[in-house]
């Protein structure tokens, strides 16, 4: 009897977990190049929605944590990503908005 409860409390929690995957990172990832062919609003718009996943990623870690390896890699890819963007609006001069401040 106890045995069909277990397998049913394991069969939810892997479909709540496969759930929780499904709307990690949404965002798609760009290459350094396809950075670079950005116009400035474009660019901008890439880097708020990155902060905005950045900060909901990071907000719901805290809650869950990391559920494996393949998670903490494409957080550290998101943030490899923010960091590509905002170098390259330092490049251009681009001025943005104080959006880490917004999202404390």
């Amino acid at each position: 009897m106890k045995r069909p409860m277990v397998i049913l409390c394991l069969s939810f929690f892997l479909l709540l977990s496969v759930r929780a995957d499904a709307f990690l990172y949404e965002i798609q990832i760009l290459s350094i190049e396809q950075i670079k062919e950005l116009s400035d609003e474009e660019m901008i718009d890439a880097y708020t929605e990155a902060k905005i996943e950045e900060k909901a990623s990071s907000e719901f870690h805290v809650g869950a944590g990391f559920s494996s390896a393949k998670d903490y890699t494409k957080y550290k890819d998101l943030l490899r990503y923010i960091i590509y963007l905002r170098r390259e609006m330092n490049l251009r001069g681009l001025e943005i908005e104080p959006i880490e401040q917004w999202l404390r």
